[in-house]
């Protein structure tokens, strides 16, 4: 141990360069974290320090850092350089910080007796006196996809090289600065000036440098994280620069499999970061590739880290030169093609085939259930749309039927399925056979009297509020809105998936809950209240709108729903849906029972559901109650 004691930052960089090393995740503090952090400085009383934790560093071995080619002159001059071994959370924040804060003050301003150009050359960048050579204080190592990014789009530098890669974690970078940016536009100079001296001063590091003879890989796994818990696939990255280093094998042929490993994981995150509105989650990933890869058991929930991690590529096996060279490169170039795939499978847009777009984004609604690793491997090992298509659709078609209209287990299926990804993958079986098997589970778990009983539930043992609660309504409402869309031939689409999931207000009982309108009595006033509480939620009853109505609205005579005055927003310009329910003159308890006949034949017909003998007539609550001409 060189050494273990409370430093400030300016002491930390004293005679120091850093870096984050290429088996280190990238920047993963949020939002959470950084107001954590901005309310500690904020709280911070000018004659105190603040304990910030621990910042554990490795000195660079001499055969890596004569390789480096910006910072060798620096270090020449006695300046040391460091790996971050746990800590650059920490520290990453505190030089956006510094940053942002030196872009708010003038060229002329001294900041405590410092110049810009004083505080830049401490914590971000040196440049030599002929003002060719320049020298990171502080970053990531070059292979690093942030390293870049940090040198551009943090610390506003010009680079002849910046490759434009952008991940999750650049983009936390640029957030957490544009953070502190806006915290602050609202100090006036002294309090900038109280916050530098805060930051540089009283922020108090616990400074643990690890000996030689400690292995840096073990440490950093073992190493308690204070920030964000490290993600398996972070640990996983880790695992394989450790395990490179242990192979029998030529320096070179070491070297090469690391920079494949960095490559891999640069690609990895990439993808997972490539939709900033929809970032995909690192292990949800790594646990979907590990399903399709190798054999699927299910023991716990966390089997496939478990088996990664402990089973698969540890120590041991590759010093037993049962894991080698050839397995560990294979696995990563698997997990680099997968996750190009598994991004255009949750963004659907980047399918240039109609049908393909069309499917996957029906799953994405309903849910991909069981069906992601086996669609990936389809993606992977099938070039034909067709077959691609038949599998979406009867992927989607096992969910719907299963889930929401058999009510099985959420879990039924999943290790089958699981296992035909791997089958898949490995070329063991073939689309066609795989499709024909999700079909044969469908026709042999569809129970349609299963979904007349939890109807019947919701009407008669739980909320009385019957297909109002079916937890396929919103799902089968949509498809019904598309139905009727494409049989209108319009390319318009007038209800957005995004906003109509989320909102509460989606989905509109036509005769209302609350029937005190003079209207509605003159057409139920005949009925009892149980009988009114099985037509107001009655599928026929119910409609999809674009947007919210006026809640005043909501209750008023059905004239006044289809075109209310002094509004735009009734039933005669919204969803294909809401046009269909507005071409009829009123809304009577004979219209509520024809259009539920109506739904429960969509439905059947669209899924091509199996009833068992079972009539639509059978289906509904409302038989009996309405006499149809």
């Amino acid at each position: 141990m060189a050494e273990n004691q409370l430093k400030s930052l300016m002491e930390l960089f004293q005679n120091r360069i850093f870096r984050i090393p290429d088996y280190q995740r990238g920047y993963a503090w949020e939002e959470q974290q950084l107001n954590a952090f901005w309310e500690d400085l904020n709280n911070l009383q000018n004659d105190k320090i603040h304990y910030t934790g621990v910042v554990t560093v490795e000195l660079v071995k001499q055969e890596i850092f004569k390789n480096w080619e910006e910072e060798g002159w620096i270090i020449s001059r006695g300046y040391k350089p460091y790996y971050i071994v746990d800590g650059q959370q920490r520290l990453t924040t505190t030089i956006i910080l510094i940053q942002a804060l030196l872009e708010t003050f003038s060229q002329d301003n001294y900041i405590n007796f410092y110049s810009k150009e004083d505080i830049r050359n401490m914590y971000i960048c040196q440049q030599a006196a002929n003002g060719i050579k320049k020298a990171y204080v502080f970053g990531y190592e070059k292979d690093n996809p942030s390293y870049e990014f940090l040198k551009t789009k943090i610390f506003i530098d010009q680079s002849s090289t910046n490759q434009d890669v952008e991940t999750l974690y650049t983009k936390n970078l640029l957030n957490a600065k544009e953070f502190f940016s806006f915290k602050l536009e609202k100090m006036n100079f002294n309090k900038k000036e109280e916050l530098f001296k805060k930051i540089t001063l009283q922020l108090q590091f616990n400074v643990f440098e690890i000996d030689d003879q400690l292995d840096v890989f073990i440490a950093f796994e073992t190493m308690n994280n204070r920030g964000k818990p490290l993600s398996n696939l972070e640990l996983l990255k880790n695992r394989l620069i450790y395990l490179s280093t242990l192979l029998d094998e030529d320096d070179d042929s070491k070297n090469i499999l690391r920079k494949n490993i960095n490559e891999s994981w640069k690609t990895i995150y990439e993808f997972l970061g490539k939709n900033q509105n929809n970032p995909l989650d690192d292990d949800t990933f790594l646990k979907n590739h590990w399903i399709m890869y190798y054999t699927y058991s299910r023991d716990k929930s966390d089997v496939y880290a478990d088996f990664l991690l402990n089973e698969q590529f540890t120590a041991k096996r590759v010093i037993n030169k049962v894991v080698r060279h050839a397995e560990i490169q294979n696995y990563i170039s698997s997990l680099q093609q997968s996750v190009k795939v598994w991004y255009q499978l949750h963004n659907p847009e980047t399918f240039s085939n109609e049908e393909i777009r069309k499917w996957l984004n029906k799953l994405k609604r309903i849910s991909f259930g069981a069906f992601s690793p086996l669609i990936m491997a389809a993606l992977l090992t099938n070039d034909q749309s067709d077959r691609i298509i038949k599998l979406l659709e009867a992927s989607e078609r096992y969910v719907f039927i299963l889930f929401r209209i058999s009510f099985k287990n959420s879990n039924t299926g999943d290790s089958h399925f699981y296992r035909e990804a791997s089958r898949l993958y490995r070329k063991d079986t073939d689309i066609y056979s795989v499709v024909n098997g999700i079909n044969d589970w469908t026709w042999e778990h569809t129970d349609i009297q299963s979904f007349k009983k939890q109807i019947s539930d919701n009407y008669f043992k739980k909320k009385n509020n019957g297909f109002y609660n079916w937890r396929g309504l919103r799902y089968f409402l949509f498809e019904y809105e598309l139905y009727l869309q494409e049989k209108s031939g319009s390319n318009v689409d007038k209800l957005d998936w995004g906003k109509y999931e989320k909102s509460s207000d989606s989905i509109e009982h036509i005769y209302p809950i609350t029937d005190t309108d003079t209207y509605w009595q003159s057409y139920f006033s005949d009925f009892e209240d149980k009988e009114k509480m099985l037509l107001k939620h009655s599928l026929g009853n119910l409609v999809a709108i674009s947007q919210s109505k006026n809640s005043a609205l909501k209750n008023s005579s059905f004239p006044d729903k289809k075109n209310p005055l002094n509004s735009n927003n009734g039933y005669y310009n919204g969803s294909y849906s809401e046009i269909e329910i507005a071409q009829n003159t009123n809304w009577t308890p004979e219209k509520i029972y024809k259009r539920e006949i109506e739904l429960l034949q969509f439905l059947i017909d669209r899924w091509k559901i199996d009833t068992d003998g079972a009539t639509v007539n059978d289906l509904t609550f409302l038989k009996g109650l309405i006499s149809m001409p």
